[in-house]
């Protein structure tokens, strides 16, 4: 359960930005919004006033609702509805409504047009989500705490690595172990259109492969209707397994990746892998508050570029090559900031952001390392995985 206090920082810190912006009230109706506000994953609208406290109406199911959430909730039989129930509440009609333009259905928009007749409409998205960014020491704890599952994995995938195994044989091992510790297997992804399972567990040339994914890498998957992460291929000896998951524990994720191999892993994929290891290290330093996240990403992308010979292969491969090196994380998988070309957000105390430089050699496979980390002060940010880097290695 999240603590009343967690939530009241919540809902009187989004209010003084919905102050500052004379936007009268916000209504939110995204699964990780509402969540994060009210505490509950049920079927809910979450009504915040700029003054006042929230409103929560929920479709179903409204029982565990009320265990969950300590706002006041009323049952919600539709859209037209809701000016009544605030009405009701004695919740001021509001003539400036904030709504989340980035995730909110056209034809649902089109309903709350006809419910608030006299009232305009504003996009809340980026806002919200900027807020969202900024974690506090409990949400960061729970982060550390879901860290702790991926930490497990890498000391258990020893046991059952080995050879003539598949690589979805493998991940569906790791995955029913995640699951025994706590894993919840619901990745939210914000991104229109996007789907994900947990990660992927690739290996060899499938993992260079390119996908619709915005990432650098992809996988073959299952099959075309789903070509994404693991593949029904039978790993071969020497070749570099992608261990790229994200675990989640009480809504939190960690995105975490590390190196497996059955056999010798060639002495090319251990150099680039090296050069992993200093590129997030050296992010790491970099995630210092007050600075850009374009400036970040400028200066990293500067340092692949002269100081090693994998610029080609850096976040992917020609034109599949993705512009940013971190992507933030928390309740969703992209979060805000992203360490990319262009984000003008600026790095503050509290953000938690999944770095993941990568190398991609077509035809040949993917290296690389991920870890999520939490911006603090000057030093750079503080790594919330303790999982070792060694590459994990087992006898052919």
């Amino acid at each position: 359960m999240v603590p009343i206090e967690e939530l009241k920082r919540r809902w009187l810190g989004f209010q003084r930005i919905l102050q500052s912006k004379n936007i009268e009230g916000t209504l939110l109706v995204q699964r990780a919004d509402t969540l994060y506000f009210s505490g509950t994953a049920q079927n809910v609208h979450v009504y915040i006033p700029a003054i006042g406290e929230p409103l929560v109406m929920a479709y179903r199911d409204i029982q565990r609702a009320q265990e969950e959430c300590p706002w006041e909730i009323v049952p919600l039989t539709g859209i037209s509805k809701i000016p009544q129930l605030l009405a009701a509440s004695n919740r001021k009609y509001p003539k400036v409504l904030g709504l989340e333009f980035d995730v909110l259905p056209v034809a649902n928009y089109q309903r709350y047009g006809k419910a608030f007749v006299e009232t305009q409409f504003v996009d809340i998205a980026y806002p919200l989500r900027l807020f969202r960014a900024i974690k506090s020491n409990w949400e960061i704890a729970r982060i550390a705490e879901t860290g702790k599952i991926y930490t497990a994995l890498y000391d258990y995938v020893s046991t059952i690595l080995h050879p003539g195994m598949s690589e979805v044989e493998l991940d569906g091992l790791l995955e029913l172990k995640a699951r025994t510790l706590g894993h919840e297997t619901m990745v939210r992804v914000r991104g229109f259109g996007s789907e994900f399972h947990y990660g992927q567990v690739s290996s060899g040339p499938r993992a260079a492969l390119p996908s619709y994914f915005d990432g650098p890498l992809g996988g073959l998957g299952a099959s075309y209707t789903h070509p994404l992460g693991s593949s029904h291929t039978q790993i071969v000896t020497g070749e570099p397994i992608i261990m790229d998951l994200v675990m989640v524990k009480e809504g939190y994720q960690i995105d975490t990746t590390r190196i497996l191999v059955i056999g010798e892993l060639s002495g090319a994929f251990r150099t680039a892998y090296e050069s992993s290891l200093l590129v997030e290290e050296k992010t790491r330093q970099a995630l210092v508050p007050g600075r850009t996240a374009e400036e970040v990403y400028e200066e990293i992308l500067l340092w692949v570029q002269n100081e090693t010979p994998y610029a080609e292969n850096f976040m992917g491969f020609g034109p599949t090559q993705v512009k940013f090196v971190g992507h933030g994380i928390g309740l969703e998988l992209d979060e805000l900031p992203t360490i990319s070309k262009g984000a003008k957000e600026v790095l503050q105390p509290g953000m938690t952001i999944a770095i993941e430089p990568k190398f991609v050699f077509p035809g040949k496979g993917a290296i690389g390392v991920e870890d999520t980390v939490v911006v603090e002060g000057k030093k750079g940010a503080r790594y919330l995985c303790q999982a070792p880097r060694e590459i994990v290695q087992i006898k052919p």
